[in-house]
């Protein structure tokens, strides 16, 4: 399977992966991920490889972003996920065999794979956008016995705002300090943690990730306006839950994360999108119908074109989308009962009898 990626490659994984990313990405920040897109293709490209092409005692890295998606102000620069990923490469004992991404678009972990000449690997920490990094932690958070590195870097020389940050413990302790760093640094930071065994991930994570989103992207972009929305549900194997008019969204930054809820309104009734970072809940007429890790998606009903909940106006028409968990790569952490608590009293919503 070992190849390069090409232009084709990264306009599929875009709009795939803003669809993916659950409501944190869209088209505000579409620009941002192909110019990374197009630096790593410019870079030297970027080498796409299986998992299983992996011994499984292989160094894998993480290549990820720790904050608030859409409402945060943050001080990041490309440059950021490359000073992350070398610092933390510094503390390993020899080179990794490739770097994963965090969840898609996974575009700071093409521009990692590039320019440090690393495989990026088919494998993601969770297949769908996930708001901690625990839920992203492969199941760690309830192996506290396992030490890791993460590594954050953001802000700027010239006003001295520059910060990096270098922790070492479990995944829960770790991502704790993390989180702080990422609110000093405006709300978003680039990240990278590790090191992970290729057959860690292969066990715990969400291989096929990549190949994933890919498909989905390239299903997306064969069909235009209203059509896109049915192709990308029939690709999902999902369900189109409505297409309405957003009349509440209340989300607003606090503390590292996007919190509030959403409601969209047709003649079929009201659905009720519980967000934190990203959709985690949708409720139609006080009918619980997707709790995450399923998919919960916004698309523009007339281009087909994925919507970001920062987008999202009352007034404003959406389709909403939904798919269950089994209909595309989940990584361990996003069904770890440990990760849901503090997620669950953010929200005042049952998270964890949906599991």
């Amino acid at each position: 399977m070992r190849r390069k990626f090409d232009n084709d490659d990264l306009e599929a994984a875009l709009i795939g992966g803003l669809l993916l990313s659950a409501g944190g990405s869209g088209q505000g920040t579409a620009d941002r991920h192909r110019v990374q897109g197009r630096m790593a293709l410019d870079l030297g490209g970027v080498e796409f490889v299986s998992l299983d092409e992996l011994p499984p005692e292989s160094t894998v890295i993480t290549a990820t972003a720790v904050g608030a998606p859409g409402f945060a102000k943050p001080l990041v620069a490309p440059r950021d996920c490359l000073d992350s990923a070398r610092r933390l490469i510094a503390l390993l004992d020899g080179p990794p065999a490739g770097v994963i991404c965090g969840h898609v678009p996974g575009f700071n972990a093409w521009l990692v794979a590039a320019a440090l000449g690393l495989p990026y690997i088919d494998a993601a920490s969770n297949g769908r956008g996930h708001p901690t990094v625990k839920m992203g932690g492969m199941g760690l958070a309830s192996r506290p016995d396992v030490s890791i590195f993460q590594v954050g870097c953001g802000g700027y020389q010239s006003d001295g705002s520059r910060l990096n940050v270098v922790v070492e413990g479990n995944i829960v302790r770790t991502s704790t300090v993390m989180r702080h760093a990422s609110v000093v640094n405006g709300g978003l930071i680039y990240a990278a943690r590790g090191p992970l065994s290729a057959g860690f991930v292969k066990q715990n994570g969400a291989p096929g990730a990549i190949t994933f989103q890919l498909e989905l992207g390239r299903a997306m972009l064969a069909a235009n306006g209203p059509d896109r929305v049915a192709a990308t549900v029939a690709f999902l194997r999902g369900e189109l839950l409505m297409v309405g008019e957003v009349v509440e969204n209340s989300v607003a930054y606090a503390g590292g994360f996007d919190v509030g809820r959403m409601r969209v309104r047709s003649d079929r009734g009201e659905v009720m999108l519980g967000i934190y970072n990203e959709y985690m809940t949708a409720d139609l007429d006080g009918r619980r119908v997707a709790t995450f890790p399923d998919m919960i998606g916004t698309l523009d009903p007339q281009t087909g074109t994925p919507v970001a909940i920062s987008e999202l106006k009352p007034g404003g028409r959406v389709a909403v989308i939904i798919a269950h968990r089994s209909k595309f790569p989940v990584g361990k952490g996003a069904l770890d009962p440990a990760v849901f608590p503090e997620v669950e009293e953010a929200m005042g919503l049952d998270l964890r009898s949906y599991l």
